[in-house]
């Protein structure tokens, strides 16, 4: 039976994940991240979505999106997924699954937890080790937020970013010492506890009103209806 549609809301950011089948490489050298970034490029022009931070990992991806036509989260998705599909399976003579099943999204609730996302996000290279500072990692959207760093081809400023201060120039400090401050261990597990099990980062108000809504929008499962028996 095919898999139900997943359901989006307009209005909402999401933070999207998507691994590597059996956490293979999906990255091996630079000129894949940056034909990765270069099919945002052409889809964010297609679909007109807001791309508000990004960390391109080896062996997976973290982007935070915001949909502005309704109902095209699943085809942004597939249509950048499927476009690096075709890119990789043709330089590198691939065959077979590259990514692991259907990508991970969550809703983030804007006004208190959309910066904490970006850091999380964005301090990934850190937490693995690979760099010791953000802003050594090629691949993310640090740069774009804490130096001005030109990927505005990609990359929006979110609403709480532009709140940080009056000048770009005032933004980016406050940025650089938001993310001098460590990020508190419990806001850690809620947010990979959120990754896990999808849907909603936020307060408890905020998800329940959005289970509600989803609810009252749930399609029907597509697939054969099942049949009635008079068996007792």
């Amino acid at each position: 039976m095919p898999l139900p549609k997943r359901i989006t809301l307009e209005g909402l950011i999401y933070h999207l994940i998507n691994r590597g089948n059996n956490r293979q490489l999906v990255f091996k050298d630079s000129a894949d991240y940056e034909s990765y970034l270069h099919i945002i490029k052409k889809f964010k022009e297609r679909y007109s979505f807001k791309l508000y931070a990004y960390c391109l990992m080896s062996n997976h991806i973290h982007l935070i999106l915001e949909p502005t036509m309704p109902d095209t989260l699943s085809k942004i998705m597939q249509s950048i997924t499927l476009s690096y599909n075709r890119f990789y399976q043709k330089k590198y003579n691939f065959s077979g699954h590259l990514w692991q099943g259907r990508f991970r999204s969550m809703i983030i609730q804007t006004d208190e937890y959309l910066l904490e996302c970006l850091r999380y996000v964005e301090l990934n290279p850190v937490r693995a080790g690979i760099v010791e500072a953000p802003g050594d990692y090629s691949f993310s959207s640090f740069n774009f937020h804490a130096y001005g760093q030109d990927r505005g081809d990609i990359l929006d400023k979110d609403p709480c970013y532009l709140s940080l201060g009056d000048t770009d120039k005032d933004r980016q400090s406050a940025y650089r010492k938001f993310f001098s401050i460590p990020q508190e261990e419990n806001l850690l597990q809620r947010i990979r506890k959120t990754i896990e099990s999808g849907f909603v980062l936020g307060k408890e108000e905020f998800s329940n009103e959005l289970q509600y809504k989803i609810k009252l929008i749930k399609p029907r499962l597509r697939g054969r209806p099942k049949v009635k028996t008079n068996f007792i």
